[in-house]
């Protein structure tokens, strides 16, 4: 087995440290796990799958908008590729719920992790008069620090987020979103229209299982190798054939299907909790951070 790391250092200085930032788009996500993907299947390999551990921010954060309006789109869109990419998949604790990095308010003094206390310490006696790099420092602990990762785990929505009792103080603040992004809550939601991150990951592993010809072991084909903002592959077996099209980015975005896809019928989203109502040939519309699953002729 593979563990690659590319996709967490998408966001560093090409050849810098880790605590560096850049912007990146689909493109490069396409490339990593298309390369990955292929050469496994062609060398008789067999990959890792991963994208949140105790070492990395919030897959959330970092891979695609975890402001209110699109943190649980973005955290199904990120399901949706994890679960239909071929190897051993691993879900880290809380991202099954669509958790998210610490507030950008949080001052420096939250984080509690070494190397976030000592990067902090470093830039602050490097720059001690530049409010611009200080400012920056900062920015970049809110968007990569390891903490944000090791906050406690967001059960349910009474003290603590129900990890521990109330008279009892964790190692670390808990994020201040806990009272509406916790397991209890996105258990016992009952919306026929829309699923919680929660349900959508259960229903996500199930349709894995249950076609882990195609997903776990299947064929990997790209379908789209230029476009900038949409990840769109095909898994197949020699029985069955599944489309995604993945759209990481904030905008609408027209995309045409390629002919190579075969769609036969949408099945899956991320903004309904039913099938989508889309054209299966042609241009669609992919709305900001959409995701979309078709069934496919092999």
């Amino acid at each position: 087995m593979i563990f690659i790391f590319e996709q967490v250092d998408i966001d560093n200085e090409p050849g810098k440290y880790r605590m560096t930032l850049r912007d990146w788009d689909a493109d490069e996500i396409r490339k990593i796990f298309s390369h990955w993907q292929r050469l496994m299947i062609d060398k008789d390999g067999w990959n890792s799958l991963f994208v949140e551990n105790h070492d990395n921010p919030r897959s959330v954060s970092r891979y695609c908008n975890d402001s209110d309006e699109f943190r649980e789109l973005s955290a199904k869109l990120l399901c949706l590729m994890m679960t239909t990419l071929a190897g051993t998949l691993y879900v880290y604790q809380g991202q099954e719920l669509g958790m998210r990095n610490v507030p950008p308010e949080w001052s420096a003094e939250e984080y509690k992790d070494v190397e976030s206390i000592n990067y902090w310490k470093k830039m602050n006696n490097m720059y001690p008069n530049d409010k611009e790099k200080i400012d920056f420092a900062h920015h970049l602990l809110q968007r990569k620090a390891r903490d944000h990762s090791r906050t406690p785990v967001q059960w349910t929505a009474e003290a603590h987020a129900g990890f521990c009792k109330e008279d009892v103080t964790p190692w670390m603040r808990v994020n201040d979103d806990y009272k509406t992004v916790n397991a209890e809550a996105q258990r016992n939601q009952n919306d026929p229209d829309k699923l919680s991150v929660l349900q959508f990951w259960k229903r996500g592993l199930a349709n894995r299982k249950e076609h882990k010809d195609v997903f776990v072991y299947g064929d990997f084909q790209v379908l789209d190798e230029n476009d900038k903002k949409v990840f769109a592959y095909k898994r197949a077996s020699e029985t069955e054939a599944f489309v995604l099209a993945l759209n990481f980015s904030k905008d609408e975005v027209k995309w045409e299907i390629p002919e190579a896809a075969k769609v036969k019928k949408w099945v899956a989203g991320n903004y309904t909790a039913g099938q989508p109502d889309k054209p299966t040939s042609g241009t669609i519309t992919l709305k900001p951070y959409e995701g979309l699953l078709a069934t496919s002729e092999i």
